[in-house]
Formats: C-alpha cells, sequence, structure tokens
C-alpha cells in the first residue's frame, strides 16, 4: 500500500465517523450514471430514464417502456487505485399512470493494511458500503407527477479506536415533476428532498446526520428536439451551501450524442468540468464520462461506464 493511499484512506475514515456538525454516509451523495455525470450531473428537471431512481423519482412515471441500467466506475483514481464504485437500477411502467423502480448502490473502499500503536502491521482489511433503494411514482394530472425513495443502506468500515466499525440505517427521499412548466411545451422543471432521515452512529456516541439536499432542476428541450439543455440547484441543508450543476446534451443524429457539463461545490471547495458521448442500437444504449478537474481536485480522470437498455 501506498504512503497516499494509507493517508486518503484515515482521512476518508475519519471524515465519516469523527466528523462533527457535518454530514455523514457521504456515499448516498455520490452522483451516479454516465449520461448524468457527462451533463454535470444536472439531472432533477430532466428524470426521464431509469436513473430517475436516483435523482428524482417523480419522473418514473413518464416512462413509457420498461429501463435499466448499471455504472461502474473507478472513484478518485487519482488517490487510490482499487475504489470502485457500481450503481444499478430499474424502473417499469405499471397501470393507471404510475411506476415502479430502484437501484442498489455498492462502493467498495479497498484494501487497507491495520497496523498497532508502533506502526507494526497486522493484517489486511476492506471496507464497503451499500444502499438499496425503492421506488414509486404516481401522475398527479397530465403535466405533473410526485415519487418517494424508500432506502436501506449499510456501512463497513474499518475498526478505529475500538469503535463499532459497522453501521445501518433508512432514509427517504421525495420528489416532483412537471412538464409544460410556465406553460412552455419544452421545458419541464423538477424538485427533490432527498436523505431524509435518522442519523447515523457508529458506536462512539456522535450521531452525523445524513447528507440532506433539497434540489430544484429545470429541462429545456431545444434545437428541434436535438438539445438538452439542464440545470439544477441543490441546497446541502448540513453545510448550508449551494451546489450548481449545469449540462447540456445534443445529438449528432438520432442515437448518437455529445455531452458537456460543470459542476460547482463550494462547501467542498469543488469545481470541475465534465464530458460524455452516448450512442444507441435499440433496445441497449451505452454513456461514457470523463471529469476535467485541477490537479488537487481528487474526482479528476475519472471515467464512469453505464449500459443501459429499454424493452
Amino acid at each position: 500500500m501506498s504512503y497516499k493511499k494509507s493517508i486518503f484512506s484515515l482521512l476518508l475514515f475519519s471524515q465519516i465517523i469523527m466528523a462533527q456538525g457535518e454530514a455523514g454516509s457521504l456515499f448516498l451523495a455520490i452522483n451516479p450514471g454516465a449520461r448524468a455525470n457527462g451533463m454535470g450531473e444536472a439531472q432533477i428537471g430532466i428524470a426521464n430514464d431509469a436513473y430517475a431512481t436516483y435523482y428524482n423519482p417523480a419522473g418514473l412515471s413518464n416512462l413509457s417502456n420498461k429501463h435499466f441500467s448499471f455504472m461502474h466506475t473507478s472513484y478518485l483514481p487519482n488517490l487510490v487505485d482499487d475504489m470502485a464504485y457500481d450503481f444499478l437500477t430499474f424502473a417499469m411502467p405499471l397501470k393507471e399512470n404510475s411506476a415502479i423502480g430502484g437501484h442498489f448502490t455498492y462502493l467498495n473502499l479497498g484494501d487497507q493494511i491495520s497496523t498497532d500503536d508502533n506502526g507494526n502491521e497486522l493484517g489486511s482489511f476492506s471496507s464497503y458500503m451499500y444502499a438499496l433503494n425503492v421506488s414509486y411514482s404516481q401522475k398527479v394530472d397530465e403535466n405533473s407527477s410526485w415519487g418517494v425513495n424508500g432506502k436501506y443502506f449499510y456501512q463497513e468500515l474499518a475498526d478505529l479506536s475500538n469503535v463499532d466499525a459497522a453501521t445501518g440505517s433508512v432514509a427517504v427521499d421525495v420528489g416532483y415533476f412537471r412538464h409544460n412548466a410556465m406553460n412552455n411545451p419544452n421545458l419541464t422543471m423538477g424538485a427533490v428532498l432527498t436523505n431524509l432521515g435518522p442519523g447515523v452512529s457508529f458506536g462512539d456516541g456522535e450521531e452525523d446526520p445524513l447528507p440532506t439536499r433539497l434540489g430544484f432542476g429545470v429541462g429545456l428541450s431545444m434545437l428541434e428536439g436535438a438539445g438538452n439543455l439542464a440545470l439544477d440547484l441543490n441546497y446541502e441543508v448540513n453545510d448550508q451551501a449551494m451546489v450548481t450543476n449545469l449540462g447540456f446534451e445534443y445529438f449528432l443524429v438520432e442515437n448518437f450524442a455529445l455531452r458537456a457539463g460543470f459542476m460547482n461545490d463550494p462547501s467542498g471547495e469543488l469545481s470541475y468540468t465534465t464530458l460524455g458521448i452516448g450512442a444507441r442500437l435499440d433496445p441497449v444504449g451505452f454513456d461514457v464520462s470523463y471529469v476535467m478537474g485541477g490537479d488537487l481536485d481528487p474526482h479528476s480522470n475519472m471515467v464512469r461506464f453505464s449500459l443501459s437498455g429499454s424493452f
């Protein structure tokens, strides 16, 4: 194990376990999907694929077909070489203008070395986190819908200072979506409140709140339907900061899209540009995205791959 990786692992665990007045369970706030990432992770006001189970469950009832997708990425490759983030999602329309869906999230933090107080190696261990989510959406009228998520998540971390390193809890999300916003047939909008639930504790007496967000997004179909512009504003309740996501997608031909986006998070002092492409050969689609951050940005050089389908 490299020195850099050891330091990062310690900081990561310390932030999650020992943070005071800041959110824990931060893996719940990792935005999935290569298409979404290519558009700067702006999806609340679009929510028109299986990733609506994460970004805005209210969009699910607008889907006309069954959708599924799987995404994989090597997480924070500039810092470590064996962290992996995987996301599997599906959505299925039902009768009476409703839909169900769900997703499974898995973050593998890789292998770490356990040492005693003198720095002697005692062996290796692995840490991981996962979340299981169930979604439901119902149309209110021709243009409006609501949605809800229920999720269970679990974290298995390092044993630091004899603190219980495993914990599980539950949370909910609620969302709203509207077509024909402001009487404009090309404009959509959405709102979502995510990760509402009790705080988590690893047995050290300190309880960390969940990464609760209040988000608002708009989507604009333009260029005779060949382009999509999206803007999200996410207020981080615990950090009292606003995260901005901006993205654009353009279809060169019907089944091939180019994407670009921008994300700015002042609370985490993060700001990066994203690029992406997408290709589809019915019923299967493939998307890839790339993060262009600064030299000190841990998200730099992250590549996401998504394989999707509808039927």
